[in-house]
Protein backbone atom coordinates (compact mmCIF):
# COMPACT_ATOMS: atom_id res chain seq x y z
CA UNK A 1 0.00 0.00 0.00
CA UNK A 2 1.27 3.45 -0.91
CA UNK A 3 2.36 5.56 2.06
CA UNK A 4 -0.27 8.27 1.50
CA UNK A 5 -3.04 5.69 1.19
CA UNK A 6 -1.83 3.98 4.35
CA UNK A 7 -1.99 7.31 6.24
CA UNK A 8 -5.48 8.05 4.88
CA UNK A 9 -6.57 4.61 6.06
CA UNK A 10 -5.17 5.38 9.51
CA UNK A 11 -7.17 8.63 9.53
CA UNK A 12 -10.35 6.69 8.75
CA UNK A 13 -9.62 4.30 11.61
CA UNK A 14 -8.60 7.03 14.09
CA UNK A 15 -10.10 10.36 12.98
CA UNK A 16 -9.42 11.87 16.41
CA UNK A 17 -5.64 11.29 16.20
CA UNK A 18 -3.86 14.46 15.02
CA UNK A 19 -0.61 12.62 14.36
CA UNK A 20 -2.09 10.94 11.28
CA UNK A 21 -3.19 14.28 9.80
CA UNK A 22 0.28 15.65 10.54
CA UNK A 23 1.86 12.74 8.67
CA UNK A 24 -0.52 13.34 5.77
CA UNK A 25 0.36 17.03 5.60
CA UNK A 26 4.07 16.16 5.50
CA UNK A 27 3.53 13.46 2.87
CA UNK A 28 1.55 15.86 0.67
CA UNK A 29 4.32 18.43 1.09
CA UNK A 30 6.90 15.84 0.08
CA UNK A 31 4.84 15.03 -3.04
CA UNK A 32 4.66 18.73 -3.94
CA UNK A 33 0.89 18.99 -3.45
CA UNK A 34 1.02 22.48 -1.96
CA UNK A 35 -2.73 23.11 -1.84
CA UNK A 36 -3.64 19.83 -0.15
CA UNK A 37 -0.73 20.08 2.26
CA UNK A 38 -1.71 23.60 3.34
CA UNK A 39 -5.34 22.49 3.62
CA UNK A 40 -4.33 19.61 5.90
CA UNK A 41 -2.10 21.85 8.03
CA UNK A 42 -5.01 24.29 8.37
CA UNK A 43 -7.29 21.42 9.39
CA UNK A 44 -4.78 20.55 12.12
CA UNK A 45 -4.61 24.14 13.40
CA UNK A 46 -8.42 24.44 13.39
CA UNK A 47 -9.35 21.01 14.78
CA UNK A 48 -6.32 20.06 16.87
CA UNK A 49 -4.91 23.39 18.13
CA UNK A 50 -3.06 21.71 20.98
CA UNK A 51 -1.00 19.54 18.61
CA UNK A 52 2.09 21.75 18.92
CA UNK A 53 4.26 20.02 16.29
CA UNK A 54 1.98 21.44 13.59
CA UNK A 55 3.00 25.04 14.13
CA UNK A 56 6.72 24.73 13.45
CA UNK A 57 6.34 22.50 10.38
CA UNK A 58 3.50 24.58 8.95
CA UNK A 59 5.25 27.93 9.51
CA UNK A 60 8.52 26.59 8.08
CA UNK A 61 6.68 25.38 4.97
CA UNK A 62 4.88 28.71 4.56
CA UNK A 63 8.22 30.51 4.80
CA UNK A 64 9.61 28.19 2.14
CA UNK A 65 6.66 29.16 -0.07
CA UNK A 66 7.17 32.90 0.56
CA UNK A 67 3.93 33.24 2.54
CA UNK A 68 5.56 35.24 5.30
CA UNK A 69 2.45 36.91 6.73
CA UNK A 70 0.64 33.60 7.21
CA UNK A 71 3.84 32.03 8.59
CA UNK A 72 4.13 34.78 11.21
CA UNK A 73 0.49 34.28 12.18
CA UNK A 74 1.04 30.52 12.60
CA UNK A 75 4.22 31.11 14.61
CA UNK A 76 2.49 33.59 16.92
CA UNK A 77 -0.35 31.14 17.50
CA UNK A 78 2.09 28.28 18.03
CA UNK A 79 4.04 30.30 20.57
CA UNK A 80 0.85 31.06 22.49
CA UNK A 81 -0.17 27.38 22.45
CA UNK A 82 3.31 26.17 23.46
CA UNK A 83 3.42 28.65 26.36
CA UNK A 84 -0.05 27.61 27.52
CA UNK A 85 0.80 23.91 27.40
CA UNK A 86 4.22 24.27 29.01
CA UNK A 87 6.00 22.82 25.96
CA UNK A 88 9.32 24.53 26.58
CA UNK A 89 11.30 22.79 23.82
CA UNK A 90 8.64 23.58 21.20
CA UNK A 91 8.37 27.13 22.52
CA UNK A 92 12.11 27.64 22.13
CA UNK A 93 12.08 26.24 18.58
CA UNK A 94 9.11 28.36 17.53
CA UNK A 95 10.66 31.52 18.96
CA UNK A 96 13.95 30.73 17.24
CA UNK A 97 12.21 30.28 13.87
CA UNK A 98 10.42 33.60 14.42
CA UNK A 99 13.65 35.41 15.31
CA UNK A 100 15.50 33.97 12.31
CA UNK A 101 12.84 35.10 9.85
CA UNK A 102 11.26 38.30 11.22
Amino acid sequence: MERKEFIKNEIKQEPENPFNYYLLALELKKEGDVGSSIETFNLLVDNFPSYIATYYSFADYLLELGKDDKAKEILDTGIERAEASGSTKALHELKQLLELNF
